[in-house]
């Protein structure tokens, strides 16, 4: 039987370091969603995963739109 290459050939770790952390995330956002039971610790590298290598959004706080209104503390 013939055996699978695991050489990558003529890749430029730029363009590795490019997809890796889409890669990471897609892994990682599929793992989650399987909804396999996974252990505390899977499902924390998962989170940081998804954390660390997507936009700033996913971390960010939600909008609180009550901080925008303009009350009359003045009374």
């Amino acid at each position: 039987m013939g055996q699978k290459s695991t050489e990558v050939k003529d890749v430029k770790i730029e363009k590795i370091l490019e997809e890796l952390p889409e890669l990471l995330v897609k892994h990682a956002y599929q793992k989650l969603k399987s909804g396999n039971k996974l252990t505390a610790s899977e499902m924390k590298v998962c989170l940081d995963v998804c954390k660390t290598y997507s936009t700033e959004k996913l971390g960010a706080k939600p909008n609180n739109i009550l901080e925008e209104v303009p009350f009359d503390t003045n009374g």
